[in-house]
């Protein structure tokens, strides 16, 4: 099942067990990645496609995102996918996107906040290139909490973390996604045993080259409550916030 028109996208996918964890529960990571997957495909069923991006010397850098998961999702369910972007409020992109499981009850939803930039200046635009084609004009989407507040201690060291080859998008980045897999690796193992996360908060700051360093540092602020850092020598390259 695929539909698609300017205002949303739909779609229904089978959980692949290689996106899942130890209890066969959708990774926070594969959530992503599902919902990066169905963004990506809406925006080239629109004909904005890596072309269209090339032409015009743009493309979209996730600033901030929110994620919140209502159910356990298990491999092998049947989710339906649904996605829609608002028109830009100033130089943001809101898409909004839900996981619905067979009962028609919502399992997960992701608040996703896009910037547009010219990769020739590195500047954020505030208005589209014509050529890009743009459709987008929902006022608003429904919208999820993504600020993230200062920790109340000095966060501690918890290691490094090299950006290599598998973890990378085709910028030679670490993808979007993978820095809930890179978060959750470093989460207390009894904490994911007894169940997943329900939310993460992520503000990206800089990306994070190919062969780059991060140091990673946590602080929890009370249990089931954490706050992450990651640095790329003194530079911020994100912040992130979780909740279980």
């Amino acid at each position: 099942m695929e539909h698609c028109t300017p205002d949303c996208y739909e779609v229904r996918r089978a959980v692949p067990e290689c996106e899942c964890d130890f209890a066969l529960r959708l990774s926070m990571g594969g959530l992503l990645r599902l919902v990066q997957g169905a963004s990506t495909r809406h925006c080239t069923l629109l004909g904005i496609t890596e072309e269209r991006y090339r032409e015009t010397h743009t493309a979209f850098l996730l600033a901030k995102l929110c994620a919140q998961v209502y159910r356990v999702i298990p491999a092998g369910a049947e989710l339906t996918l649904s996605t829609r972007p608002a028109a830009p409020a100033k130089a943001v992109y809101h898409r909004y996107t839900t996981l619905t499981l067979e009962d028609g009850q919502p399992a997960a939803a992701v608040d996703a906040r896009w910037v547009l930039v010219d990769t020739e200046t590195k500047r954020i635009l505030r208005r589209a290139p014509e050529a890009l084609g743009l459709p987008f004009t929902n006022p608003s989407v429904p919208e999820l909490p993504v600020l993230i507040p200062k920790p109340g201690e000095e966060p501690l060291p918890l290691g490094e973390e090299t950006v290599r080859y598998s973890r990378c998008d085709q910028n030679r980045h670490l993808n979007n996604t993978r820095y809930a897999d890179l978060i959750c690796d470093h989460l207390p193992l009894e904490r994911l045993e007894a169940g997943p996360v329900r939310e993460l908060t992520i503000s990206y700051h800089r990306e994070a080259p190919l062969g780059c360093t991060l140091g990673l540092y946590a602080w929890e602020e009370e249990p089931g409550r954490y706050y992450f850092l990651g640095k790329n020598g003194e530079q911020s390259c994100f912040e992130a916030a979780v909740k279980f």
